[in-house]
């Protein structure tokens, strides 16, 4: 069985527990897949007042994109099929009526970055790291943009985006990204 995503529901909160921690808990296509699943069961699970995500280990929340699956992408087609099931991804923590706690436990890096600014709140400690690199590995950032110039303006927008650099915790919090 997959044991990428372990979920459970205790005191009535559903807790979703990315589970790749010698990966930094970075994601693949099923491994979001099953992240979107547990989203939407527990959004229609009446006992479920509310749902955690949050990553296992101690150094990550998630890294992001698992960089290894989009390097065995063989043509276009294969790519924009990928790129075409991030909406419903994205969609899934968009359209939860249930409010959605991002436990940061270390870093939380591109599209997990991404994901947690779509959480209603965000938690971490002070090791805690949250950035927008893509930049850094070649590829163009398409949504982080978007979501970031709303919460942290133009100017940051633009310098996170052009550098890759890493918030530390205590920036994240002073600028209201991480409650």
């Amino acid at each position: 069985a997959d044991t990428s995503v372990l979920t459970q529901v205790k005191d009535g909160i559903g807790i979703i527990t990315l589970n790749k921690p010698e990966k930094l808990n970075a994601w693949d296509t099923p491994m979001r897949m099953a992240v979107k699943a547990a989203l939407e069961k527990f959004n229609a699970d009446k006992a479920v007042r509310a749902i955690i995500l949050t990553g296992s280990g101690d150094r990550a929340f998630c890294a992001g994109q698992d960089l290894s699956e989009t390097k065995k992408f063989s043509g276009a087609s294969e790519g924009g099929d990928w790129f075409a099931s991030w909406r419903a991804f994205y969609d899934s923590m968009r359209l939860s009526s249930k409010p959605i706690i991002a436990a940061l436990n270390g870093v939380a890096a591109g599209s997990a970055f991404q994901f947690a600014m779509l959480a209603d709140v965000r938690v971490g400690h002070a090791g805690s790291k949250m950035g927008q690199p893509e930049i850094n590995s070649g590829i163009a950032s398409v949504l982080g943009p978007m979501l970031m110039i709303e919460r942290l303006g133009l100017s940051r927008t633009i310098e996170l985006t052009l550098t890759g650099r890493m918030m530390e915790a205590k920036e994240c919090h002073q600028i209201g990204l991480m409650h």
